[in-house]
């Protein structure tokens, strides 16, 4: 299977690389530490700010010149901002390799972008922010990213967004934009001797011993979860929406178990809840589960929309499911998970974009286990029924939980709290 190379720079800088030499395409992708979890009420939107400014220039790159650059070589440079990093993206031919490793050396470059491009970005900024609506599973996951400094909107607002001067932004620009704060990832059809000169190129930038790398802090809360965590909105019409998160915690469930007792509780369409609810008693049309994570920590998430009328009757039917999960799980089920993430694990070797993603959240959790092939592969196959009892048991418990819902009052119970903790104590 693929093999990760990790590379520690004197500066600070992680280079991860994965040689896929049967594929024609490369990827550069750079993964920083960033967004709304590092900021603050003041400067929140600043680090997605910032991604839009690096569109408007790099270097001595202004905008019409990096378009330029990217379209010579068929490419289009992808920037996204996630409550825990900012990362940019790139997916062209080797032989582009030269061009493309100085177009992410620029990244690093320590000039300002001018007046006039942060007032243009902060315009386009502030009407995405004016044009986004805030719906439910927003205001659900800003239950898990609060943190003691608050919770922020991934944009910031349209008023901390015009007020952000360029010292503000030159100071989080230095903060994002340094070596020790980053990781670069580059899968693909490469040769050792381009990824010795990635190393290289990279260890060159100087480090920058005033400003400290991001650390994470613990979402507020975590795995001390009780009826406070819940959130019941009201909303008139439609149907009723259910999230249930668990969070999970490493130190009692690795990684690998927590994805398949994501995929066994309904995570697929042979998963025990999309069994029972959607085939034998049709009570709601889909109903997933995914495995969310957030840098270094992680939730189990299931999702479903139901008829009002129906939503305390779900409710309870989920409950008892998952409280049959902590007793049983049988061996069938478990070959089929098993069998399924083993043919995953085999399509990222074909998938240089997959490969490189799946490098830099690794790196982005502080587990870089987690791309490693070939030990996954082994760990699917020693993993045991018993293995996942027991993280279904430590998975799910009231103290792990959070219970939103968005409900029509009209058709349902008027006060929704007696319900909560009878589910609660369910799984006591």
């Amino acid at each position: 299977m693929a093999s990760v190379h990790e590379h520690s720079l004197r500066n600070g800088m992680t280079v991860l690389a994965c040689r896929q030499n049967h594929l024609h395409a490369m990827e550069f992708s750079l993964f920083l530490k960033g967004g709304t979890l590092y900021e603050n009420k003041q400067n929140q939107g600043v680090c997605h700010l910032l991604e839009h400014l690096c569109f408007r220039g790099l270097g001595e790159l202004d905008a019409a010149a990096l378009n330029q650059l990217t379209a010579r070589f068929g490419a289009e440079l992808d920037g996204a901002t996630y409550p825990e990093g900012v990362v940019f993206r790139l997916k062209t031919h080797p032989r582009f390799f030269d061009e493309v490793l100085a177009l992410f050396l620029r990244f690093f470059s320590d000039m300002p972008w001018t007046q006039e491009a942060i007032d243009a970005e902060k315009q386009v900024v502030i009407r995405q922010i004016e044009q986004e609506d805030a719906d439910f599973e927003e205001e659900a996951a800003r239950r898990f990213r609060r943190t003691g400094a608050g919770v922020f909107g991934m944009m910031g607002t349209a008023e901390s967004v015009a007020a952000m001067t360029p010292a503000t932004i030159r100071r989080w620009q230095r903060l994002v934009f340094q070596p020790a704060n980053a990781c670069l990832c580059v899968a693909g059809n490469l040769s050792e001797a381009m990824e010795e000169a990635v190393c290289a190129a990279f260890e060159e930038l100087a480090p920058r011993d005033e400003e400290q790398p991001f650390a994470q802090t613990v979402p507020l809360g975590f795995c001390m979860r009780d009826g406070r965590s819940d959130m019941v909105l009201e909303q008139e019409g439609g149907q009723a929406k259910v999230q249930l998160a668990f969070d999970l915690d490493d130190d009692r469930v690795f990684p690998l178990a927590g994805e398949v007792l994501n995929a066994i509780t309904a995570g697929n369409s042979d998963s025990l809840l999309f069994q029972t609810l959607r085939e034998e008693q049709a009570l709601v049309a889909e109903i997933d589960s995914v495995t969310e994570e957030m840098g270094m920590f992680r939730r189990l998430v299931i999702r479903y929309d139901v008829r009002q009328e129906l939503l305390a009757d779900s409710l309870r039917k989920v409950f008892a499911l998952l409280c049959r999960l902590k007793m049983y799980i049988r061996p069938l089920r478990l070959r089929q998970t098993r069998m399924q993430f083993t043919d995953n694990l085999v399509f990222y070797q074909d998938d240089v974009s997959g490969m490189a993603e799946l490098m830099g959240w690794s790196w982005m959790a502080g587990d870089l286990s987690r791309c490693d092939l070939d030990a996954q592969a082994q760990m699917y196959d020693d993993l045991t029924c018993e293995d996942l009892l027991d993280a279904a048991q430590s998975v799910f418990r009231p103290e792990n939980l959070t219970i939103c819902v968005q409900r029509d009052p009209e058709y349902t119970p008027k006060n929704l709290r007696p319900l909560l903790k009878e589910l609660r104590e369910m799984l006591a």
